[in-house]
């Protein structure tokens, strides 16, 4: 079992914050208490039992925080994005970032990278990591996690780690209500909500337009949606141009639970002779940038990515360094980004 600083803070009968400003070679704690909290924690293994010079030079690598981040090609435009704002933080408090990637496989499997057990790793950020079992085994090593976005059924997690995430539901809702306003009848969603890895940030773009269609006696066109299929069904264009064959009629509009999502079907309906936003209209989310460079060019609600990252990267630098502060959970605004394949 891993040692963490709640294991050797029970040992001795201290508290955390204490055996953390050891750990940290911070001040106010004395010589004695010093030496009895270094003894236990080279005692059970502790990974910063060492002083960071040492440790350093035993793993020939300054102390990192690990981006763990899912190998998608659909996720990577978002991660590294936000990567950018996590590096903008991380290098003022001199530490380096590493990146572990899991794929479908290493979820089900909960097959985590080995540089998770790097000594000089000191904290775990997650992005596009959604899957709770997963989740669950990265909280046993006992690292200040921090998780952008976050599972679907995310409850337990609280008070377990920070999270930081966007609103999603606002401008969803909003859009939804104007396009009904103008005489829209047919919606639909497009979006992977079975899979494990499912984030809440889905569900919630999800549960927004089926809100506002309730609250206007209307129902989801689920003969057009695409609500079961996986990231390969929607990166297969033989698949999505099948499934745009066997519809009967086309919906008004699209919602889509991200960009990628929304420019593979842009790609499949193109294919088959359809005009966009003339047969129907397609909105995104997230505001990758290849979003502004379709055709037509694509309706999104951008999400703040690198302060995500700047957000993510604090609050991890603080989970270190105040291990007993109450965890966080924020949410940052999203903006609505009006282009040309939807008909306002």
């Amino acid at each position: 079992m891993k040692c963490t600083i709640k294991s050797i803070a029970d040992e001795l009968n201290l508290s955390r914050n204490t055996v953390a400003k050891v750990l940290s070679k911070k001040d106010g704690v004395s010589e004695k208490t010093r030496k009895l909290v270094l003894d236990k924690a080279r005692e059970l293994n502790y990974r910063s039992a060492l002083s960071k010079d040492t440790a350093a030079s035993v793993s020939g690598a300054a102390d990192s925080i690990l981006l763990l981040t899912r190998a998608s090609v659909n996720y990577s435009v978002f991660w590294i994005n936000v990567m950018k704002g996590i590096e903008s933080v991380l290098c003022q408090y001199n530490y380096s970032l590493t990146i572990g990637i899991m794929d479908d496989s290493d979820m089900r499997t909960l097959n985590l990278p080995a540089n998770v057990h790097n000594p000089s790793i000191k904290g775990i950020i997650l992005v596009e990591i959604c899957d709770l079992h997963v989740c669950e085994a990265i909280l046993k090593l006992g690292l200040p996690t921090v998780t952008v976005d976050m599972p679907r059924e995310y409850q337990s997690l609280f008070g377990k780690l920070d999270i930081v995430t966007m609103e999603n539901k606002y401008h969803i809702r909003h859009l939804t209500g104007q396009l009904i306003q103008k005489g829209f009848q047919r919606f639909s969603f497009a979006g992977d909500l079975y899979s494990s890895n499912v984030g809440s940030g889905f569900q919630e773009r999800y549960d927004a337009l089926c809100e506002v269609l309730k609250e206007n006696n209307l129902e989801l066109d689920l003969e057009c949606s695409f609500l079961t299929e996986t990231d390969q069904q929607f990166m297969n264009s033989n698949y999505l141009v099948k499934r745009f064959r066997k519809m009967k009629h086309l919906p008004d509009i699209f919602v889509c639970g991200n960009d990628w999502t929304a420019i593979q079907l842009m790609h499949a309906a193109q294919f088959l002779g359809y005009v966009i936003p003339k047969d129907f209209s397609i909105i995104g989310f997230d505001n990758i940038a290849e979003s502004e460079h379709t055709f037509p060019p694509l309706t999104t609600i951008s999400t703040p990515k690198e302060q995500l990252g700047i957000a993510a990267a604090n609050c991890i630098i603080n989970r270190i360094n105040n291990p007993d502060t109450p965890f966080v959970y924020s949410q940052y605004m999203t903006t609505f980004i009006s282009r040309e394949s939807v008909l306002l």
